[in-house]
């Protein structure tokens, strides 16, 4: 009777270690399955996102990372007048606009008078505008006057001395503009400074032009408004 129930003890061990294995045996094959998986899936994502990321793709963030706040592209222009400092003035009877610094005036009489007089203080144009009073002056010349008007403006005569003469390139024109001293011998006082610009159109060519008022006046700082004028001006 004691020899059966050790055989039975001897057979119950062996099954209990049998059994251990197969389970042993089963749980190590689903825990390798399972980090089989795992790997497979990360592996999986990170090629997705690097095929994205190559595609110039992005993917969503997850509920809990960060959203990066996108930085604003710096704002360039080919003019060197920035947007937010200027004023735009057009003129629909002669079909031309130009920028011109916000904290400037301009005023007119009658419509083909706009965007003609420019100062950097407030003013009424007088009926009789024969004299330039304003310390930018802009004038629409006729076609057939342009060749004489660029003759005036291009070499010295009773009222005025040429310091420089260059041609720039402003909007695919070629520009030309020209330094010069005033004489005296006119309304304005010797040695002031006068910039112009002689901007070529088929049918509507411009002058515009800065005339120095006062000696205390900031004639460099007025010339550079100008030129950012004289750049910005369009044809439509």
């Amino acid at each position: 009777m004691l020899g059966y129930q050790a055989k039975e003890s001897k057979l119950t061990l062996s099954s209990f270690k049998k059994h251990s294995k197969i389970t042993l045996a089963v749980t190590f094959m689903a825990l390798y399955g399972l980090g089989f998986f795992l790997l497979g899936s990360t592996s999986i994502r990170q090629n997705v996102a690097s095929l994205l990321n190559v595609r110039g793709a992005t993917t969503k963030a997850g509920p809990i990372a960060p959203i990066d706040s996108p930085i604003p592209a710096a704002d360039t222009q080919s003019n060197s007048i920035i947007a937010s400092y200027v004023k735009l003035c057009s003129n629909a009877t002669y079909g031309f606009s130009v920028s011109y610094p916000k904290d400037w005036f301009t005023t007119y009489n009658d419509d083909s008078q706009k965007c003609n007089y420019f100062a950097p203080y407030s003013f009424t144009v007088p009926a009789d505008t024969d004299i330039q009073f304003t310390p930018i002056y802009l004038e629409v010349i006729k076609p057939e006057d342009w060749q004489g008007t660029v003759g005036y403006y291009q070499n010295p005569n009773d009222l005025q001395i040429i310091v420089t003469s260059q041609n720039i390139e402003v909007n695919g024109k070629s520009v030309q503009k020209v330094k010069a001293q005033t004489t005296g011998r006119g309304s304005t006082t010797k040695g002031f400074s006068q910039i112009t610009f002689l901007i070529p159109d088929a049918q509507n060519p411009i002058v515009i032009i800065y005339q120095q008022q006062d000696a205390k006046e900031d004639a460099d700082s007025s010339g550079k408004v100008l030129e950012d004028m004289a750049r910005s001006l369009t044809y439509f």
